[in-house]
């Protein structure tokens, strides 16, 4: 009898769905306890704890995967759409509503990720490098069209970020019935420094 070729490709294929399956159980683990565990997210994924922590390592990076995979979710990929508009007053718009679907999208998810940050006393600390993109990003968009003012960046930052855009939407509404609001304030601080 000979034996069964090794198939590398299939191990492969297995090892990206338990992963996206580990994934998909800690982001309904975020939504349904108020404790977030890796054991938890292991008997949701119907794995062993070892599995989680053999393709994960630790929390913080398999939260970093669970927000990973809501950006890939969560139409980011229009950001480039921005840098293609024809002037600032058709990028902005692209911008707000890029991150204010996001938001829409994945509101409570979020919400759960920035109370573990926040609690988490210094963990997690993928969030402040989302939040640095996100200011590379509207940093880069104001300076391609000659607006390279720090201050407006700032602002702009606050402006966009999910704790204002939330905040704003409140309880009836969502990120995305805000835009125009957003939109408005946007374009009132890049026209003030203008």
């Amino acid at each position: 009898m000979t034996p069964r070729p090794y198939d590398l490709g299939l191990r492969a294929r297995a090892m990206d769905e338990r992963r996206a399956r580990i994934i998909a159980a800690a982001r309904q683990e975020l939504l349904a306890s108020p404790r977030f565990t890796l054991e938890a997210v292991a008997e949701r994924a119907a794995v062993s704890r070892v599995t989680v922590y053999a393709q994960f390592g630790d929390r913080d990076t398999l939260l970093e995967a669970v927000y990973d995979d809501l950006g890939a979710s969560g139409a980011l990929d229009r950001i480039p759409g921005a840098f293609a508009a024809s002037d600032l007053a058709r990028a902005l718009p692209i911008i707000v509503e890029v991150f204010c679907h996001f938001y829409t999208v994945h509101r409570e998810v979020i919400r759960r990720l920035n109370a573990l940050r926040v609690l988490g006393a210094g963990e997690f600390a993928g969030q402040a490098g989302r939040n640095e993109r996100r200011r590379e990003i509207l940093g880069a968009l104001l300076s391609r069209w000659g607006r390279d003012d720090g201050g407006v960046v700032d602002t702009l930052q606050a402006l966009t970020s999910f704790a204002f855009v939330d905040e704003l939407a409140g309880r009836k509404s969502t990120p995305d019935d805000v835009i125009g609001e957003v939109l408005k304030l946007v374009s009132s601080a890049v026209a003030e420094r203008s």
